[in-house]
């Protein structure tokens, strides 16, 4: 008995919740903001600034972004579980798999996309958490998407 009570591992000091945990405090973990949507019409346009740095993204009566994440994205699958998991922006360091597992928008160094798919998958993510269902591939609203002045025709053409 006393061997099982001396096994005990005392609590711990500081619980973490994930809006507190360095990469999620302010504007990291964000849920589903469908109130933009609902504000907006066929006329009012998503802004996406595709930057280096931070995708920012919003809609066109807003003055601020409604979000700002990282332009990274981990995709893998867990063989115990089988299935496929895919994290977006801050999200990608809540796990130690999906860290590793990171790829960039951009070639290193430069403000050239160069991995289409990550592309698509903060798209969708900023699309999931701006209300935005796409239901039968279609997005009803329009769409305004910055890139560099100057930028070269091969840095475009998605491959």
């Amino acid at each position: 008995m006393d061997n099982q009570e001396n096994s005990l591992k005392p609590p711990p000091k500081r619980i973490w919740f994930l809006d507190d945990y360095p990469p999620f405090a302010g504007d990291g973990h964000q849920p589903v903001d469908v109130s933009g949507y609902h504000r907006s019409s066929s006329e009012k346009a998503i802004v996406i600034d595709n930057g280096t740095s931070a995708v920012r993204a919003g809609w066109s009566f807003d003055k601020d972004p409604r979000l700002s994440l990282d332009p990274v994205m981990a995709r893998y699958k867990d063989r115990k579980l089988n299935r496929m998991f895919q994290f977006v922006g801050a999200d990608v360091y809540a796990d130690g798999t999906a860290r590793g597992q990171a790829k960039n928008i951009y070639e290193p160094g430069t403000n050239i996309v160069n991995n289409w798919d990550v592309q698509e998958g903060v798209l969708d993510y900023i699309f999931i958490k701006l209300g935005i269902s796409g239901r039968n591939g279609a997005i009803d609203r329009p769409i305004v998407m910055t890139e560099p002045m100057a930028n070269m025709a091969y840095s475009r053409r998605g491959e």
